[in-house]
């Protein structure tokens, strides 16, 4: 009996645990509050800085608290119409010159890497990328996840269940996995990273940068080379971001006509400056922090 009712009472729970985003309208499954993501987002932060070597240079920081700002300002107003609370924002500047990244935690808890001043250019490329970062954490990406990761722990769990008395369980298993990979958890981080390129272009718009910039901003990232094949890729690859940020254009030149306009200034040369600053050859970080902790959050869910 347990074999034939377990399934589908898991299927119940995780049903009803879905949520509709108030900026896209799409169903998420939310097994994860926001008070919890948004705690686990400051503990993250804070071990991250913690580990890292921050640049404190005024000049390198300048921009970097400039960009936070308005884009923090646009942020928390959506927020409010949306009935959300602001977020506690932070903003950080890492020295690592080899690394192509940049990332915000749930909550508003941002870092830059020194490596990615080059591909940025200028503020208006930074407002690009932190409203992109940002908008993860709008949607809660993090969250849901998190919550895809424990959903595929437990329907796992149940298939092991019900085919431990065959001789291909292990087989069926890893079949199961290597399934779910590719056909559930890869496609919704791509999505993701969609929803927050059209989120975090219309943020930027919304503070006063020109979102043309981030038409500029994927050429530029598809000059370093490396790209998986998209559909092994937890990333649309650039051709197919600047071809949907093209789409979008006209949409995103309405709300930027309509905003107060930010100056727009050259970020310094970031390179060579600050601690343990490195010269090696420049790394594209595959992984944001809350993709990391969506693969940690399983083994803390198994656990309880």
């Amino acid at each position: 009996m347990m074999r034939r009712t377990l399934l589908p009472l898991s299927l119940t729970l995780l049903l009803s645990a879905c949520v509709t985003n108030p900026y896209t309208n799409r169903s998420q499954l939310m097994l994860v509050d926001e008070a919890e993501e948004t705690q686990m987002g400051v503990e993250g932060y804070a071990q991250v800085m913690a580990e890292e070597p921050i640049n404190t240079d005024a000049d390198l920081n300048a921009p970097l608290l400039r960009v936070g700002r308005a884009i923090a300002a646009a942020a928390d107003k959506w927020r409010a119409e949306k009935g959300d609370e602001p977020y506690d924002w932070e903003f950080k500047l890492i020295a690592s010159d080899e690394t192509v990244n940049a990332w915000c935690m749930p909550g508003g808890k941002i870092a830059f890497y020194t490596g990615i001043y080059p591909i940025l250019e200028d503020e208006a490329g930074m407002a690009i990328v932190m409203g992109h970062e940002v908008s993860h954490a709008m949607l809660r990406h993090g969250g849901e996840r998190m919550s895809q990761n424990i959903a595929v722990g437990v329907g796992m769990s149940a298939a092991g269940i019900l085919a431990k008395d065959s001789e291909y369980r292990d087989m069926a298993l890893a079949a199961l996995g290597a399934g779910v990979s590719v056909g559930l958890l890869l496609p919704y981080s791509r999505d993701h990273e969609s929803e927050a390129d059209f989120l975090g272009l219309q943020l930027a718009a919304r503070a006063g940068y020109d979102p043309r910039e981030g038409i500029r901003i994927w050429e530029n990232m598809s000059k370093l080379g490396g790209t998986p094949p998209e559909w092994l890729s937890t990333h649309p690859n650039p051709a197919t971001r600047i071809q949907q940020m093209q789409e979008w254009m006209p949409e995103m030149l309405t709300t930027y006509r309509r905003s107060q306009k930010m100056p727009n200034a050259p970020l310094p040369n970031a390179l060579g400056r600050g601690p343990k600053a490195q010269k090696k050859a420049p790394k594209v970080s595959r992984q944001a922090p809350h993709e990391q902790a969506a693969g940690r959050a399983v083994a803390t869910a198994q656990r309880r």
